[in-house]
């Protein structure tokens, strides 16, 4: 019953704050800038949904969750404010790459150092089981800050980050729940209730962006809540239903794939180009799909489903062990990503084929690259 009434409560306190957050953002004109080029957004939308998923999740921690099954939270939201106060001000005016990293360092030696919240064992991961204070603390600020970056990194389509974030928030739920930690189990709720209440005016046509303050925070607490997981699973036993978590490492790694993998991808495919791993392009896996004639709600759904088989997958086979999980999670992934670029590079190679001048016909139009290319050879 208390978790049914703090995800409600998230949900609502989201939905009924973000109306009017729009309609301010409108009358001062705070809102995304449709005008760069690698946007794919041509109209004005306010960029303050962090306001609204923030509030809601605060709110309704505060509330519901005794202090006694969270005895970390007011660490951890003090930590998690300076994300949110360095986004909100990012989304208003800017900011420079340097300022945010700093806030991101601070918030996960925050946790690292005050908390206590630290990545201690890679059960074989590497040939590194536990670990010394220095490695563990360095690890661990280091694992925040990525994936931090990697929720902001995806927060490009519609329902994308918040659908990711979503699915996250519900396995983490039910898998403490499951291990006797009711305290985390009610914070994984009450974020998911508020990203389930955001989603509702994120999804296409999209009325509201998350930003930064919102994706920063996502982040955050999905950094904090797969630690904590790890050092459960890793500390006692957890049956989630038929499967028992032995593998706990290798199951976040399903959870955080997308995410992550988008991350080191771009990261790489950059730095192999010569140019710095933070500028910005159109190369991420969601702009892939949308080259491919998908609309933002079904790469979305595409992107949904492929982390619900990976993490279904993570729990079918927890008796690989850590390790072996996570290498597997990877390899699928890189061979999905394979799969990817050869749906890709069909079209553009019959592109090349066709002459200039029908290239520059078929530009014209706006459909997608893959449509206009199969309907101009069927003209033919």
């Amino acid at each position: 019953m208390l978790f049914t009434l703090i995800y409600l409560t998230s949900l609502l306190v989201v939905a009924f704050a973000i109306p009017p957050i729009i309609t301010v953002s409108l009358r001062k004109r705070l809102f995304d800038d449709p005008n760069e080029s690698r946007k794919i957004h041509k109209r004005i939308i306010p960029n303050f949904g962090g306001v609204a998923i923030f509030t809601g999740f605060l709110f309704s921690c505060s509330i519901f969750v005794p202090s006694q099954l969270l005895p970390e939270a007011n660490v951890l939201m003090g930590a998690g404010l300076v994300l949110f106060m360095i986004g909100l001000k990012d989304d208003i005016i800017g900011l420079g790459p340097g300022i945010k990293f700093v806030a991101q360092f601070a918030s996960a030696f925050i946790v690292a150092m005050v908390a206590n919240i630290r990545i201690t064992d890679l059960h074989g991961i590497f040939g590194v089981y536990e670990m010394p204070q220095y490695a563990s603390v360095t690890l661990t600020v280091f694992f925040i800050v990525g994936i931090v970056n990697a929720f902001n990194l995806i927060d490009g389509i519609d329902g994308l980050a918040g659908s990711i974030g979503l699915i996250l928030c519900l396995v983490f739920g039910v898998l403490f729940y499951k291990s006797g930690d009711l305290g985390w189990a009610y914070m994984a709720t009450s974020l998911a209730g508020a990203l389930l209440g955001f989603l509702f005016f994120n999804v296409t046509p999209a009325r509201i962006f998350m930003g930064d303050s919102g994706s920063l925070l996502l982040g955050f607490i999905a950094a904090v809540l797969s630690i904590k997981f790890m050092n459960v699973s890793l500390s006692e036993s957890v049956l989630a239903g038929p499967f028992q978590i032995t593998s706990g490492i290798g199951l976040v790694s399903a959870v955080l794939i997308i995410p992550v993998f988008d991350t080191l991808r771009v990261f790489t495919l950059r730095i192999m180009r010569g140019t710095s791993p933070f500028t910005a392009d159109s190369n991420h896996i969601h702009h892939r799909l949308l080259s491919l004639g998908l609309s933002h709600v079904q790469a979305t759904l595409v992107l949904s489903s492929v982390n619900v088989v990976f993490v279904v997958t993570a729990l079918a086979l927890q008796d690989l062990g850590d390790a072996q999980l996570t290498s597997l999670i990877l390899l699928l992934m890189l061979s999905l990503n394979v799969v990817l670029s050869l749906f890709i590079s069909r079209p553009k190679k019959i592109a090349d084929s066709l002459p200039a001048s029908k290239i520059t016909e078929i530009t014209k139009s706006e459909k997608s690259f893959a449509e206009r290319v199969i309907e101009k050879i069927s003209e033919n």
